[in-house]
């Protein structure tokens, strides 16, 4: 637990690509593997260090490798598994002290505006106020709804109250296919750190749901150790396009 925290410097959607990016290489990567996994720059990467560190999802001093929570949300946001990723999401802020507090605010509990809400982040996070830090308190906003922490209603923001778990789980939005290679209702293997891919209960093309009598494959890769991605990458366009009969990736 910890009685501050740092901000994200981007938004939801390339801190997600980071976080799978880490999940990708829970070895030692370096910002350069990560760097070409995400398409991004080093420096946008190692930005967010000091936020996904705050948060559980990565730990280390110089070298920085991915927690098993850090692990189970990429997996979970690669494969578009809502609920999980809620899930995971919601228990990387609460163990952030400074983080939970900051959904007991008083204002909060009544309702904030996204712009009043945005003011307060900045004033009690470690930042001053410019523009990296203004995306970054939109994307903890960001964050905070997909975890079910905060609920939005109309202009106002609110802190969502206690589940009871009985109640079934919000419905989020789902943010996969990052990386563009995927079978719907596909799961990740993460028994074995031993790179794969798994298709797992994938449809073929042209096979529909509503023909539950036309056979699932189960496939199971071992792909080669190298450090060239290049490999990786066009294993896994030859398996969408050709296994999976999805369009050719940009």
């Amino acid at each position: 637990m910890t009685d501050s925290f740092h901000l994200p410097k981007i938004s939801l959607e390339g801190l997600e690509k980071i976080i799978i990016a880490y999940s990708h290489v829970p070895d030692n990567p370096t910002l350069d593997i990560l760097a070409r996994l995400t398409k991004m720059g080093s420096a946008a990467i190692s930005r967010n260090n000091k936020f996904l560190m705050d948060i559980g999802i990565i730990a280390g001093a110089a070298d920085k490798t991915v927690t098993p929570l850090g692990q189970k949300l990429g997996h979970a946001l690669e494969y578009a598994m809502g609920a999980d990723a809620q899930a995971y999401w919601r228990e990387a802020i609460s163990s952030n002290s400074a983080l939970m507090a900051l959904m007991t605010t008083e204002h909060l509990q009544s309702g904030m505006s996204e712009k009043d809400l945005s003011a307060h982040i900045l004033d009690v996070s470690v930042h001053k106020k410019h523009a990296h830090t203004q995306t970054g308190a939109r994307c903890l906003i960001d964050i905070l709804l997909e975890s079910g922490l905060l609920v939005q209603d109309k202009d106002k923001l609110t802190a969502a109250p206690a589940k009871s778990t009985e109640q079934p789980e919000p419905a989020v939005q789902d943010h996969g296919q990052i990386f563009g290679l995927q079978a719907e209702d596909s799961a990740p293997d993460t028994k074995d750190s031993t790179p794969q891919a798994a298709l797992t209960g994938g449809h073929l093309a042209g096979q529909t749901t509503m023909h539950p009598e036309l056979p699932s494959i189960m496939l199971n890769l071992t792909l080669p150790e190298t450090e060239d991605l290049t490999v990786y990458e066009k294993i896994f366009r030859a398996l969408r396009e050709n296994l999976l009969g999805l369009p050719p990736l940009p």
